[in-house]
């Protein structure tokens, strides 16, 4: 309890002589230092009531474990605010031990013994905390509902009040009963309860006035935050709660001021909050946590407050008739409990009523249309169904192959009542569709009704409009005959309109006058094809500079020709050494290959790289030349497709050779590769 006037100067010089001048009992009247006082057992809250009764359970009982922090502390105000100096009670836990019971849906009554388990602090002016423990004051309180469920509708008001004996003063046992654990005389607390429940949001808001004998605590001379007496107590609380998972969780307020003395202010009001939550176990046991702490401080309200309830508070669940639909069937043994089973039960379900969706007279099980009325003229082959014409084409149902379809205005004459079909929806009707699932699209194929046009060389040229039909277009079409190549008599995928060469095959180049011309390059069975070596240092994946010039033709090509879109750069090692380090070495240098030429302006997203290593030769490894075939770098054109590429020999696949920095080009020996 924060003392807010400043303590005599007894309480810090003279408090020895004061002590010692007449025993503390003889000045402390004493009162009850703890202010937390539980709701009901059973209750979604901890201090601010939100009322149950009967039609939820009929009893509840528990324990309540409520620790506070500071609840009694003296000080001094000076210039700068309070200056704590005493705390006379630094740690205190009680438990509540919790009763409660309702009847006649309207009335709960209810029991609450306060017990001091621990209590630590200084001993200062009189006062002294619990040894032991020690038994507070117990409370009997009830509620009456006066209008509406306080946890079934929006609004309710409820009225209670609770009553405190004062065991110390009965009892006249301070060994027990002490002066921070009882009050000098009775207490009342009336009170009036607003409550309601809509949309997952309980709330509650209470008013009451506390009746108790005005009483002072300690030997301080000074009343201002050492008094007790009458006050006036409003609470509030609001939750988010859901019945159907059984748990809450929402503040709760709670102010009090005394005002008998000097209300609403300093020393003689507090306001505490809490944040609790509460889980119902198996519609049995109550579990609840809080905390929350003192703003405005009297005697007994803590800086910090915990607490932990546990109770044994079933829920009632509903009541059910033994034969809610009074067909003499017991609820436990009908199948349609709420539905009589009338004139007309049903054998194969017991307690249910034979159904007849469609009112036709002829039940359910037995109908073979019963959403449908038989109508005047019922099927004599279908039993409850009508003899009629459901898509309304003029054929009647039972002659209709399709009897759901209408025929429309081409009927399938093998087929009654059956319109003709198009699954493709080409306009061509399956019957003469030879492509019944393939749409005949814009260019349909002349030869085959119902067919698109097809496509034999691949080059994106439909036959009917190819005038090459069997021949691709190829990298450079010729743009006079649709679907054909341009004229290439060197066959160097340079047309000989822009072939500066154009009878010796050579590589495109952006330079007219050697577009065409022979080159380190040529384009030939699907592959830029280099007539050079590419140099590597000694097993690294380093170019050496002699094998620049062939790489600066194949830039040249590559950038003269933007319709090649994609080459996989591919190297390849002979059988010598570790197949894996072979691999991983190939790949590399394939990938030095693809840095080089984006280096030298050519775009990222043409190029990839692989290493085969000796995965993929194409000459024999147990020859000097053919080991040296074998290692080499191959640039395949990927996109556009290409066709097949032939086998390549050393020339047209040429030697990946190794040298050493600063060395003339020569084979390699069997160690390198």
């Amino acid at each position: 309890m924060r003392q807010f006037k400043s303590l005599l100067c007894a309480l810090t010089l003279g408090l020895a002589s004061l002590t010692a001048a007449q025993p503390a009992e003889a000045q402390n009247q004493g009162f009850t230092i703890n202010r937390y006082d539980p709701t009901p057992a059973g209750e979604w809250s901890f201090w601010v009531d939100h009322p149950w009764y009967s039609k939820t359970r009929y009893f509840a009982g528990g324990i309540t474990l409520n620790y506070a922090h500071n609840p009694l502390v003296f000080g001094a105000i000076t210039s700068t605010g309070f200056q704590e100096q005493v705390r006379v009670i630094e740690h205190q836990l009680l438990g509540h031990i919790d009763l409660a019971g309702s009847f006649l849906d309207r009335v709960t009554i209810n029991l609450s013994l306060p017990i001091t388990l621990l209590e630590r602090g200084t001993p200062t002016a009189g006062i002294t905390p619990t040894q032991g423990a020690g038994v507070g004051d117990p409370r009997l309180g009830f509620m009456i509902r006066a209008y509406g469920q306080p946890d079934e509708g929006a609004f309710s008001l409820n009225l209670g009040a609770n009553f405190y004996i004062p065991l110390r003063a009965i009892t006249g046992d301070t060994s027990a009963v002490t002066p921070t654990s009882s009050d000098s005389g009775f207490r009342f607390l009336p009170k009036i309860v607003l409550g309601g429940f809509a949309s997952h949001i309980r709330w509650s808001f209470v008013g009451a006035f506390l009746y108790r004998p005005t009483s002072v605590i300690g030997q301080t001379g000074n009343p201002d935050g050492s008094t007790a007496g009458s006050e006036l107590q409003l609470g509030a609380l609001i939750q988010y709660a859901d019945k159907q998972r059984r748990f809450a969780i929402g503040p709760e307020m709670l102010v009090a001021t005394v005002v008998t003395e000097k209300p609403f202010t300093r020393d003689y009001t507090s306001l505490e909050l809490l944040l609790g939550l509460h889980y119902n176990i198996a519609n049995q046991v109550q579990l609840g946590v809080a905390g929350g702490f003192g703003i405005l401080r009297q005697p007994g309200t803590p800086d910090g407050r915990a607490l932990l309830r546990l109770a044994y508070a079933p829920i009632r669940q509903p009541k059910t008739t033994h034969d809610r639909d009074s067909d003499g069937v017991q609820d436990s043994e009908d199948i349609c409990p709420d539905d009589p089973m009338g004139s007309n039960p049903d054998p194969e379900r017991r307690g249910c009523p034979l159904i007849d969706r469609d009112r036709d007279g002829v039940f359910d099980r037995e109908d073979v249309c019963p959403d449908v009325h038989k109508g005047p003229t019922p099927d004599p082959e279908r039993k409850g169904c009508p003899l009629g014409d459901r898509d309304g084409d003029g054929v009647s149902d039972r002659d209709d192959l399709c009897p759901d379809e209408h025929m429309g205005n081409n009927p399938d004459p093998e087929k009654r009542g059956c319109p003709q079909r198009d699954r493709d929806k080409d306009g061509v009707y399956d019957r003469d569709d030879i492509c019944p699932e393939v749409p005949q699209g814009p260019t349909p194929d002349p030869a085959r009704k119902g067919c698109p046009a097809g496509d034999r060389d691949n080059d994106g040229y439909l036959d009917p409009k190819d005038a090459c039909p069997d021949v691709p277009a190829g990298l450079n079409p010729d743009p006079e005959r649709p679907g054909c190549p341009a004229p290439d008599r060197d066959h160097d995928q340079v047309p000989d309109r822009i072939d500066a060469c154009p009878d010796k095959p050579g590589a495109p180049n952006l330079d007219p006058k050697k577009n065409g011309c022979p080159s380190l390059v040529e384009i030939k069975n699907g592959m830029l094809v280099i007539l050079k070596p590419v140099f590597f240092a000694t097993n690294r994946d380093v170019i050496l500079p002699q094998s620049f010039p062939v790489l600066q033709a194949v830039a040249d090509a590559l950038l003269a020709t933007p319709s090649i879109k994609k080459v996989s750069i591919e190297g390849h090692t002979d059988n010598r050494g570790k197949a894996d380090y072979n691999t991983q070495l190939s790949d590399r240098r394939a990938q030095s290959v693809v840095r080089w030429l984006v280096e030298h302006s050519i775009a990222e997203t043409r190029l990839s790289a692989k290493g085969f290593g000796p995965s993929k030769p194409i000459a024999n490894n147990a020859t000097a030349n053919g080991r040296a075939a074998n290692r080499r770098v191959d640039f395949v054109i990927v996109d556009p497709p290409q066709p097949a590429a032939a086998p390549a020999g050393p020339v047209e696949a040429p030697v990946v050779i190794d040298r050493a920095p600063g060395k003339g080009p020569k084979r390699p020996k069997s160690n390198k590769k």
